[in-house]
């Protein structure tokens, strides 16, 4: 059951009393059977290939069910009606039955007509509505269903408004089935234990049709495939319609919660003179939601919800969802270390929950109802409808919709009323509804700020976007350290990916790899918070639609589309952008990694052993940041000089520290330790990489010479050793056309590399670049040159020169073993907030291969990562899928996506990759190598690891090295983390080497 222990709350409202009809309350919620008495197929999907009308002067064609039709090529405009029908044989034994017609989510305003007869009208685009049509049917015979469905502009739910396409149609499974003349409906299971946990109470509910006596038998079957053994089992049904509840006592059963999802099966019989005649089935799980003061308790233990929103979202049919997706994605949850999702901004399908009962997610179910005076794009109206009688029955219709469908979930922790809206009486009377109807769970609502003070429509504080240190103020709501107004606070959208920086994603993808510390820093704040209840990144999955060129209407929702597009934008691709850890096609992103080590339940305390001795134990303090598991149920090994060993684990209980000891061993300085954590059934948690001491960095190696010679004549300085060559123009005083071996591998540099943003741009919702201070290479003025060449054999290379009002001088020091320490000092600059200060240096196409070592935020990254401590890629091995095909690389090997480059692709013939052209931070080295036969390297060498790297290619396909010295992402926004550093004073070292 649900309880406010503090009594924070009334369950009614003044405003009950003027409540207006609850219409969907007449539309029974039926439980599709397993088996009936004289049916043999008592359930038939009608999904696959449907008729199509475009419009009402359109001729016949076909389409796929479920999808959208934009998606599929029919260009369907709002507020215009367009046209399903499907004929099929309905089975000759469902004569003399009830025959039921279920849409899992027809958007937005169908009207339905079987054989002919128009049977009703339904608003709403994601919830599932369920009509009798025993009346209109013909059993044995062809029958046909036609739906006339419009994309309607003042649909609550706003689902084509931040699609930024119309995504109208039947988005989710249609199914007809049949149930006896005597039938259950409006059925709910709830589940009571006692005070100390242990003891339940299993109550079911249930209304019954038809007049002839009956009976239900209830059967419930333990995890293990036992039968419980219940006080009563058989119950007699009365005639008519009304509610009966039968309650009965389980004792000790396995508890359910996100880390034990413990289900039970419970069989329900109908019997008519003691003759079945109908049976279904419901998983239960047993457990509680309570709210005590500021915490929510699962089954009496306090739990943190670290999460992400999602949407439905398929790569080719848009805003619909699969068995395929729905259950792959709460898999990805569960390995992303993940234990709750918001179902934003709508229900999902009753599969997508199922999934989640069975593996263990916790869940906010969201009613569709979005954005209501708040972000709504103009040509969507009208957006004040929250105290609109007209619109009422829509309002309470969805919401009674996913109540009365999905409230015997366990998964389901609460319920959400509504999105990122001002508060008016209809959603005051959802709250009404809500709260008399299901007295197991919370409610929430979102901006809690709206609401009138003198009401109450949540149980539970929702804020959006806090910064890193857990501070917010929302529509006059504040929260200090991920805590306020003596409730739960709950961040059901935080830690936005960066999606809006158009430019950055193009250039530099590593933004993304930057952005996993925000997520760890909010997750480690949010946790120690008393009052912190969780978080929900936003979001799961990518927002991109590959629409297809119409083949019936235009795109005319390229010209309406909310989000501002990259400059020279053209394609078909839209949505609001890459905002996913996953991308469409549920390939994992540098975000996905990040998530899964912030998230992580078990945290080591260390990043690295520092202190040890050889021949004794290691002691490791840890973090149990489980709610319900203790460290001792979990497994564990370590990995020493390639010698693994498993290791039992100590009793630490959820949300308490401890240490974890490792059996002394012949420990060394330098050396490397591999910890895993897994699940009791061998599901990786996290890995950690801890060193021993100081790690042993095996740098590249020199070239073998001892001396240097310099050659002048009229034009060039070039310096040669052995196996290299650098020639010096006298022109620009710039390196040009440096050589190892015989291969040229520096074309042109120094440059200097500053970029500086004026203002900072940390705010929410960041679309556009800050004003910012660049530097430009043709702007490069050479003043002074000179070089010399000391007694030891090395050359110092003085240089000066400007970019307009920016001077700047070089010292460059060349050694005969081929390195090069280009020292730089800056002068004239606007002092700002700094991107990005160094120099860049353009280089070969002869470079081939990227190799990499470096200090990450995270002490292990798996093989291939985008960013991981060490890694090796190849910069041109894409295999680049077409628009809107599936790819089958993974997402660093892509050169681009159809979003931020649009159909054209990457802005040159032969693009780099997205892990190639990502920047590499805090590098030991960074070496860009020649194809064999003969492999030359040069490296950017950085003994404290405190340089950064990238390469990119410009529009003529030149190949850039950027080697930077201080650099930040100032425009992530959305409350994350950034450095904030100043630009002044600009200087830097850098150090190369050829070979």
């Amino acid at each position: 059951m649900f309880t406010i222990v503090v009594g924070l709350f009334f369950l009614f409202s003044a405003t009950s009393a003027t409540a207006a009809p609850f219409t969907s309350s007449s539309y029974p919620a039926y439980t599709i059977p397993v088996e009936q008495e004289g049916v043999r197929q008592p359930v038939i999907l009608l999904n696959g290939t449907w008729q199509f009308k475009y419009s009402p002067q359109s001729k016949w064609t076909t389409i796929k069910v479920p999808g959208e039709a934009a998606m599929q090529g029919y260009a369907i405009e709002h507020d215009k009606p367009f046209f399903y029908r499907k004929s099929f044989t309905i089975p000759a034994d469902y004569a003399g039955k009830r025959i039921i017609l279920r849409f899992d989510g027809v958007y937005s305003h169908a009207k339905l007509s079987v054989n002919g007869q128009l049977v009703r009208e339904h608003h709403g685009g994601f919830t599932r509505w369920e009509t009798d049509i025993t009346a209109q049917a013909r059993p044995g015979k062809k029958n046909e269903i036609q739906l006339e469905v419009t994309d309607r502009l003042d649909e609550i739910s706003y689902a084509s408004g931040y699609a930024h396409h119309p995504v109208g149609g039947i988005l989710r499974d249609v199914t007809l089935f049949t149930l006896p003349v005597t039938h259950l409906y409006d059925i709910s299971v709830e589940t009571h234990l006692d005070s100390l946990y242990r003891d339940a109470v299993l109550r079911f509910a249930c209304t019954s049709a038809g007049n002839e006596p009956a009976e239900v038998r209830l059967q419930l079957t333990a995890p293990d495939g036992k039968p419980v053994q219940l006080p009563q089992d058989c119950f007699p049904l009365k005639a008519g319609a009304e509610e009966q509840v039968w309650s009965l006592p389980v004792s000790r059963p396995l508890k359910w919660d996100a880390e034990h999802p413990n289900l039970y099966t419970l069989t329900v019989v109908l019997l008519q003179d003691r003759k079945e005649i109908s049976r279904f089935i419901r998983k239960v799980g047993f457990r509680e939601v309570k709210i005590t003061g500021n915490r929510m308790l699962v089954n009496g233990q306090p739990v943190k919800l670290r999460g992400a929103c999602r949407h439905d979202i398929h790569p080719t049919l848009g805003r619909t969802t699969t068995a395929e997706l729905d259950s792959l994605d709460v898999l990805l949850f569960k390995e992303a270390n993940m234990n709750f999702v918001r179902t934003s901004h709508y229900p999902p399908s009753e599969r997508f929950l199922e999934y989640c009962d069975r593996y263990g997610v916790y869940v906010e179910s969201e009613t569709a109802v979005c954005f209501v005076d708040t972000y709504r794009q103009k040509n969507y109206a009208p957006g004040k409808t929250q105290s609109n009688p007209e619109y009422t029955d829509r309002y309470l219709g969805q919401c009674q919709e996913m109540v009365k469908s999905f409230r015997s979930h366990p998964s389901i922790l609460f319920w959400s009323i509504g999105n990122e809206s001002v508060y008016g009486t209809n959603f005051q009377l959802c709250w009404d509804w809500v709260k008399a109807t299901d007295t197991t769970r919370p409610v929430i609502f979102s901006y809690p700020g709206s609401v009138d003070t003198k009401e109450k429509i949540y149980d539970i504080l929702s804020m959006h976007y806090q910064d890193v240190n857990g501070n917010l103020s929302q529509w006059g709501m504040n929260t200090r350290h991920f805590q306020g107004h003596g409730i739960p606070a709950l961040f059901d959208e935080w830690a936005h990916p960066a999606c809006y920086t158009y430019s950055t994603l193009q250039t530099d993808p590593n933004i993304r790899e930057f952005w996993g510390k925000s997520l760890d820093m909010m997750w480690s704040g949010l946790f120690d918070a008393p009052g912190g209840l969780g978080g929900a990144i936003w979001g799961y999955v990518d927002e991109t639609f590959a629409l297809p060129v119409p083949k019936a209407g235009t795109s005319f929702w390229k010209e309406f589309a909310h989000t501002a597009k990259p400059e020279g934008y053209q394609g078909n691709c839209v949505g609001y952008g890459e905002w996913g850890i996953v991308d469409v096609w549920r390939r994992q992103k540098p975000e996905f990694w990040a998530t899964k080590k912030a998230y992580s339940p078990v945290r080591l305390l260390v990043d690295d052993i520092r202190n040890f001795t050889s021949g004794q134990r290691l002691v490791l303090p840890v973090y149990n940041r489980f709610d319900h598991t203790s460290l001792n149920e979990l497994q564990m090994s370590y990995t020493y000089r390639g010698v693994k060993k498993n290791l039992a684990l100590p009793a630490i209980p959820p949300h308490q520290k401890g240490s974890i000891v490792i059996p002394a061993d012949r420990w060394e300085e330098g050396e490397h330790l591999l910890i895993e954590f897994r699940t009791a059934d061998g599901s990786l948690i996290d890995t950690y990489r801890p060193i021993l001491g100081a790690e042993k960095i095996v740098f590249p190696p020199v070239l073998d010479g001892n001396k240097l010679s310099v050659e002048e004549t009229g034009d060039w300085v070039i310096i040669r050793g052995e196996g290299f060559e650098i020639p010096f123009s006298k022109e620009t005083g710039l390196i040009t056309q440096a050589k190892a071996g015989d291969r040229v591998l520096i074309e042109k540099g120094p440059f200097l590399n500053l970029y500086i943003n004026l203002n900072h741009l940390t705010g929410a919702e960041v679309r556009k670049a800050a004003t910012r201070f660049m530097i430009l290479e043709e702007d490069w003025k050479k003043s002074a040159f000179s070089y010399r060449q000391e007694t030891n054999g090395d050359v110092y290379i003085d240089l000066a020169g400007n970019y307009k009002e920016v001077t700047v001088d070089f010292s460059i020091k060349i050694t005969p073993d081929g390195q090069l320490e280009v020292d730089y000092l800056t002068d004239g600059a606007p002092n700002g907030f700094l991107r990005e200060t160094g120099l860049s240096f353009h280089l070969a196409d002869a470079i081939q291969q990227l190799d990499w070592k470096r200090k990450g935020y995270w002490n292990y990254y798996p093989e291939k990562a985008f960013a991981g401590n060490e890694g090796k890629t190849a910069l041109y091995i894409s295999k680049q899928a077409a628009y809107g095909k599936e790819p089958l690389q993974p997402w660093g090997d892509d050169t681009h996506n159809y979003y931020y480059w649009a159909d054209a692709g990457a802005n040159c013939r032969y693009p780099l990759t997205q892990t190639a052209k990502g920047m590499k931070e805090n590098i030991y080295y960074y070496t860009l190598s020649t194809a064999s036969p003969s492999i030359h390297q040069l490296s950017v060498l950085s003994t404290d690891a405190s340089v950064a790297c990238r390469i990119n290619k410009q529009p003529d396909d030149q190949l850039i090295l950027y080697v930077n010295n201080c650099w930040d992402y100032p425009e992530i926004a959305w409350g994350n983390f950034c450095k904030t550093l100043e630009a002044l004073p600009c200087f830097g070292k850098i150090k190369m080497r050829l070979k």
